[in-house]
């Protein structure tokens, strides 16, 4: 892997170092593409004046296709507390995007695979869970040779970042805390609530297929669409490649003192609060937390989402 940098950035007035990573990986077979995928932003923010090896980290990661800018709002929150922080873009997000559009619409990033004949389902998925998983692992032990940081490790991620990051905790062991907001680490049953239930199983019959090639011709949107509701349908059902990269699968290998917490909305159409909290528990150690009126990411009355969400970092991790 090669790394660039860094160079200078600031968010809320807090000063970071931002690198750039290029770790080339055969995501497509198409060079162009796999290029795009294959390198990324990495900011990190240290905590003044703690010293270096007494330091943790948190290394965040945001929902689908969202940049890792959406993140700035934990860097204030952490760094006061003494804590670390990590942040990078997921292939398909952000600088790591196809379109780099920063809007974190999932059909928008996707439609250059479409327009090329490439399908993003599973196969392609099970690359990209595996690829960020030891992305997270690179950027681990990059900020503890860089910056001299101690060994405790926080995965923090929204929405799509929580699966992510549930994956690199429980796949390959990585981290000691895992704190997901609006999601959790069930694949199949967040596919199901993703992807609206019986719509996915129409994406994917004959009604579905008869849809992408019909309106897809006048709405060519309509593609991106249909091939969406199709993967969760595949995620749903846990194909043979979904399967792979399912945190659940892996759940038998999280010890004891490595603690799971999730945070989600009592009013998030995309997540259910039942699984999720059987997903918590399920863990050796897990925990979920509902917050009244929270949707996905959005809040009808009361505190904002930004301020549960640094006020659940900060009493999960107020003992490091």
């Amino acid at each position: 892997m090669n790394i660039y940098g860094a160079e200078t950035i600031n968010f809320d007035g807090i000063k970071g170092d931002r690198y750039w990573f290029c770790k080339p990986y055969n995501y497509t077979g198409i060079s162009d593409i796999d290029d795009r995928l294959s390198s990324f932003p990495v900011a990190v923010f240290l905590p003044s004046p703690r010293n270096p090896q007494d330091t943790p980290l948190v290394i965040g990661l945001q929902g689908m296709c969202a940049p890792y800018q959406w993140n700035h709002f934990i860097i204030p929150t952490l760094t006061q507390m003494g804590i670390a922080v990590a942040l990078f873009d997921a292939p398909f997000a952000g600088e790591r995007s196809l379109v780099r559009t920063f809007t974190a619409v999932p059909e928008n990033e996707i439609k250059p695979l479409i327009e090329r004949g490439i399908n993003f389902d599973t196969q392609l998925l099970a690359k990209v869970f595996e690829q960020t998983a030891l992305d997270i692992r690179h950027i681990q032990n990059f900020c503890s040779e860089k910056y001299h940081l101690n060994q405790r490790l926080g995965l923090f991620g929204v929405s799509m970042g929580v699966l992510f990051s549930s994956y690199a905790f429980t796949a390959y062991g990585i981290g000691e805390r895992l704190l997901g907001t609006i999601g959790h680490a069930d694949l199949p049953n967040f596919a199901n609530s993703w992807g609206k239930g019986i719509l996915t199983d129409v994406a994917a019959s004959p009604v579905g297929m008869l849809t992408e090639i019909l309106l897809g011709k006048i709405q060519p949107q309509i593609k991106t669409l249909v091939q969406m509701l199709k993967l969760a349908n595949n995620l749903k059902y846990s194909d043979q490649y979904a399967s792979l990269f399912n945190p659940m699968n892996y759940i038998h290998q999280v010890e004891l003192h490595r603690k799971a917490r999730f945070l989600v909305g009592a009013e998030d159409p995309l997540v259910n609060i039942k699984n999720a909290q059987n997903c918590a528990k399920s863990f050796p150690d897990g925990e979920c937390y509902v917050v009244p009126g929270m949707g996905h990411g959005k809040q009808k009355f009361g505190p904002s989402f930004v301020d549960h969400v640094r006020y659940f970092l900060g009493t999960q991790l107020q003992d490091w």
